[in-house]
């Protein structure tokens, strides 16, 4: 693959999320979920087609574990700090 090639798909998926999240505002769906359904769907595609792909099995850890950290980092963007919140921040802290 060409570095235009992976540049033109980096720059799909953002705009598909982009997308996928004003849909998921509209409908409830998580857009996660939506994601994950063009994922699977590029996936049969693909094989359906026969392209040739990269083997992402070798970097196959690392994207999960940067996804879980993205997904628990826009999780804590949606927290609200509340004077009425230090009761419950201390007894998950100090619990005996």
């Amino acid at each position: 693959m060409t570095t235009y090639t992976i540049l033109i798909i980096l720059s799909g998926l953002v705009i598909f999320s982009y997308l996928f999240d004003l849909v998921a505002s509209k409908t409830k769906v998580p857009s996660v979920l939506l994601l994950l359904l063009l994922g699977i769907g590029l996936r049969f595609l693909v094989d359906y087609l026969k392209i040739q792909t990269f083997n992402f099995l070798s970097i196959l850890p690392t994207l999960g574990t940067v996804g879980l950290i993205l997904i628990v980092f826009e999780g804590s963007l949606e927290l609200k700090y509340d004077q009425h919140k230090n009761k419950i921040i201390k007894s998950a802290f100090f619990r005996p």
